[in-house]
């Protein structure tokens, strides 16, 4: 009997229980036997490993976060942990780790492949920043609670004239911070992959106001760069975040303006799975299995359009996807 070993490695995000949910399902009915990890590679070594049926995924499909946990653990950094992973591997007859993850898993995964011990990479982030996949697990409910949560904003910023600065995560990609900005209506979105001119900022701002919108909503992407005005700004407040540094810019050149700043944190990665990111991630699950059913290991899967396909294993799948220029240019027509 071929027998996987089902883990989510990296930052935890919506969708990982309904993606476990299908896994095991389809397994049973392909007479895979499935072990759940808990905690990633971590939990692997430390032999937290059990048998998955389905009354373990019974009820999950709704569930944020993930019934097995997650860890950033890397199993290949320490050469005692690696003699261990390969020792568990054999141990467990594992026929390949099924690995839900972005860059950290993925690799990971890339590592581990050399040294016989195959996986299938499941895209679960909530930056989507791979580069071989249109969309990942997760992405679109942190992009629902981007936008929900700047429409809430938008009614105190109006009532208060109120400039707010938001920021959101991403790692290095601006897709959340972009399309959350575009849905949610902000005013302004600086993100990694565009420079971005300080005064412009500030002369949107004001241009708002002169017109009579006493109130401005500026998303910032958490790795946004500055520029050398504003890294002199974040050099004077210890432990500052790109929204704090924004905010403070623009409370020192617009004179009257009250501005506060929200950082969204790890709300993005909480609350209940949007349904397409369900759909997904059930759709990623039943490819797998029917990818491990056929001796096809050591791949990642890609969602195009309406299509699950495989890609293989190389060094390119650790480049990150950065916005299109094109959804960027649409965004600041309602700057």
């Amino acid at each position: 009997m071929k027998r996987i070993a089902v883990m989510n490695v990296g930052g935890d995000c919506p969708g990982l229980n309904s993606a476990i949910r299908a896994l095991v399902r389809k397994s049973a009915i392909e007479d895979i036997e499935v072990l759940g990890v808990y905690d990633g590679f971590k939990g692997f070594l430390e032999d937290r490993v059990f048998v998955m049926t389905k009354e373990h995924v019974s009820g999950i499909l709704e569930r944020g976060g993930t019934i097995l946990g997650s860890s950033k653990f890397d199993p290949t950094k320490n050469p005692d942990d690696f003699i261990k992973l390969k020792e568990n591997f054999e141990k467990y007859q594992i026929t390949a780790f099924i690995i839900m993850s972005g860059h950290t898993g993925t690799e990971i995964a890339l590592k581990i492949s050399d040294e016989g011990m195959p996986s299938i990479v499941i895209p679960a982030t909530i930056d989507n920043d791979l580069p071989w996949t249109d969309f990942s697990i997760g992405f679109f409910t942190a992009l629902e609670t981007v936008t929900k949560t700047l429409d809430a904003l938008h009614s105190t910023a109006s009532a208060g004239h109120r400039v707010i600065v938001v920021e959101v995560g991403g790692d290095e990609a601006g897709w959340l911070a972009t399309l959350g900005g575009l849905t949610g209506g902000a005013d302004y979105i600086l993100i990694p992959e565009i420079k971005f001119n300080p005064d412009k900022l500030i002369e949107n701002i004001k241009k708002r106001y002169d017109e009579g919108k006493k109130f401005s909503i500026v998303v910032v992407q958490e790795k946004c760069p500055l520029s050398e005005r504003l890294k002199i700004i974040k050099d004077k407040i210890p432990e500052s975040t790109p929204s704090d540094v924004i905010s403070k810019f623009i409370k020192d050149n617009i004179e009257g303006v009250e501005c506060r700043n929200v950082n969204l944190g790890y709300m993005q990665r909480g609350g209940t799975p949007v349904s397409f990111d369900r759909l997904i991630a059930t759709m990623f699950s039943t490819k797998a299995i029917e990818y491990i059913k056929k001796g096809k290991v050591n791949i990642a899967l890609s969602l195009k359009g309406f299509e699950i396909f495989d890609v293989p294993f190389s060094n390119e799948l650790l480049k990150n996807k950065e916005i299109d220029s094109r959804i960027y240019e649409m965004a600041k027509i309602f700057f």
